[in-house]
């Protein structure tokens, strides 16, 4: 948030503003964002702007998915009995969901199992074979996992249990000798959307159960899961592009208009997501956000601090009653997550602040935490320090952890450098996980800093504004625009703009623990109007002091007349207090 961590530069990409102007009857800023995403033809902007059914991949354009559905269909000939067995994230939530609903639909004869996360640890093992054999179970298909797991593979065939594999993670150099493997990362498949998460395989995969039984009309199947599919999208933080983003929006259509507004048959709603909906007590509009920061962690929660399975009995409650009380759990679940969290990442930024000069890669040690919160925390530790973060907490047998990256560090590869110290790792560029023996730690910290070739530069963040624009240039309708840009994630960023030398006319903090600012402005335009800072306080606070001298600051809480200039990173948002409309910033950061 500080001007020696951001390094700003404007998108300048040239297009024909006329033509969109007049084609889609927008506004000159919102052609502006779309010639900046590279959306410049009339079809590209119209899918772009526009998202329908229409746009959706066939499911036979997977590779082996039609042959999946073969294997499944000849052994449910044979009355076997199946079990789907998926991740304990929101992710593997749906996709366990999606098709165990999907199988029972068809008639089949199915249940699920969810691992339990400090038990079995992540995705399918040979204790889980032993499991379902013992059950009678004589087909497993696995949803967003399965596809490292050679020696459950082989304890399958041992067991003679069919083993069908569904999955969208990187693949390891040795494929499970599994009956079928559905994987669209697979360098023979080219279905267009590659980067699709675990539940769209998922429902790509329920849809062909369904059609070819006509229990849904050809081309039709994975509509019916359409809000499932959203959600472990955004949850999931794949790419938000192609066919990601239309499954994102269509899905968010569909939880607005079916299970906020109630529209249409009470019948067609999820009784467990519903409950969720009105527990977390979400009211306006469903976003990414909603689903990324308010319906994914109530989900994750479970698998986090307790068993997914409880997420999935909320899915499958067909009492109203029942759903309410697992959505409450769900939600208090959450709310302890969010408390255990708060203090070890207190503990975490306690450590390094008293380090004057801090790794390149952080590697902090949390003995005490539960290991489910180490990869949030990490999370948290590389947006407040700008670089790699490890947390390493105690297990069972040594050190477990899990690392998040920054973009140019390719944490998985990094660490491949170090693999004769880990027991166990595994990830991908920008997160990874691992266990290693308590003696190695300080070596792998040594070893990590010593390969790392980040520099300054690599560790600020990098901020590209859509446009250097004083707020004051933005009328209603292109404010109103900005909600065609949505949902949001990893490849098709909110739009953000910057204005410079913009006049702090008063300061006065707001919200619960007035650790949030709002500002009175004067905009590089000569306009006054508000802006609305949620950031932390203290540390905007003390980077102004900083530049300007206490006593100023002091003055801008008076509302006198400061000599305080601010560069301004910003979202143009509508404010509506007591009846009245007015255009106000959102700060997203501060360049001093």
């Amino acid at each position: 948030m500080s001007s020696k961590n951001e390094i700003w530069s404007v998108c300048n990409k040239s297009g024909d503003f006329s033509f969109i102007m007049n084609s889609f009857g927008v506004t000159a800023s919102t052609a502006r964002l779309l010639i900046n995403r590279g959306k410049t033809t009339r079809e590209d902007i119209r899918e772009y702007l526009y998202p329908d059914e229409s746009m959706l991949y066939p499911q036979n354009g997977i590779r082996n998915l039609t042959e999946a559905a073969d294997v499944i269909d000849k052994k449910l000939s044979s009355h076997s009995r199946v079990r789907v067995i998926g991740d304990y994230d929101a992710d593997g939530i749906m996709s366990t969901f999606i098709l165990t609903d999907a199988l029972n639909r068809i008639g089949a004869e199915a249940d699920f199992y969810i691992p339990d996360r400090l038990k079995d640890g992540y995705g399918l093992n040979p204790a889980m074979i032993d499991m379902a054999a013992d059950a009678g179970v004589d087909l497993i298909i696995t949803c967003d996992n399965g596809i490292a797991a050679t020696e459950a593979a082989l304890k399958a065939k041992e067991k003679g249990i069919t083993l069908v594999v569904t999955d969208h993670h990187e693949l390891p150099e040795m494929l499970p000798e599994a009956d079928v493997i559905v994987d669209p990362k697979h360098p023979d498949d080219t279905y267009p959307c590659k980067n699709i998460c675990g539940a769209v395989v998922a429902a790509k995969l329920a849809a062909e159960l369904l059609e070819r039984r006509g229990l849904v009309q050809k081309g039709t199947g994975s509509l019916k899961y359409l809000e499932f599919m959203a959600i472990a999208t955004i949850c999931d933080v794949v790419p938000m592009e192609s066919e990601n983003r239309t499954i994102a929006s269509l899905g968010l259509k569909i939880l607005n208009e079916r299970y906020l507004s109630l529209k249409g048959n009470r019948t067609d709603l999820n009784k467990g997501l519903k409950a969720l909906i009105d527990v977390c007590e979400i009211k306006g509009k469903i976003s990414d956000y909603t689903i990324g920061f308010v319906i994914g962690p109530c989900l994750n929660a479970t698998g986090r601090l307790d068993l997914a399975s409880t997420a999935m009995r909320l899915l499958t409650s067909k009492n109203e009653e029942e759903a309410l009380g697992l959505a409450r759990e769900c939600k208090e679940l959450n709310e302890a997550r969010k408390d255990m969290t708060l203090k070890e990442t207190e503990k975490a930024f306690d450590m390094l602040d008293s380090i004057s000069d801090l790794d390149r890669v952080l590697v902090v040690e949390l003995p005490e935490c539960h290991e489910s919160l180490a990869g949030i925390i990490a999370g948290r530790i590389r947006e407040k320090y700008l670089r790699p973060a490890f947390v390493l907490t105690k297990g069972k047998e040594g050190m477990k952890g899990s690392g998040r990256s920054i973009p140019g560090y390719n944490m998985f590869e990094e660490m491949q450098k170090c693999a004769d110290l880990f027991t166990k790792f595994g990830g991908h560029p920008m997160a990874a996980g691992l266990s290693l023996p308590e003696e190695s730690v300080k070596t792998f910290r040594k070893r990590m800093n010593e390969n790392c070739t980040l520099t300054e530069d690599d560790m600020k963040k990098k901020v590209l504004l859509d446009a250097k624009a004083a707020v004051s240039c933005f009328d209603e309708k292109g404010i109103e625009e900005l909600d065609l840009f949505s949902p949001f994630g990893q490849g098709n960023p909110a739009p953000i703009f910057g204005d410079t030398n913009v006049s702090l006319l008063r300061l006065r903090r707001i919200g619960k623990n007035n650790n949030w600012l709002k500002m009175t402005v004067r905009d590089s335009r000569g306009a006054v109007s508000e802006a609305v800072c949620f950031k932390d306080a203290d540390e905007v606070i003390k980077n102004i002091e900083e530049k300007y001298g206490p006593a100023q600051v002091e003055l801008a809480f008076a509302g006198g007349n400061t000599d305080i200039k601010l560069n301004i990173s910003y979202v143009p948002e509508i404010n509506e207090y007591n009846g009245a409309r007015s255009i106000q910033m959102k700060i997203q950061g501060f360049l001093f």
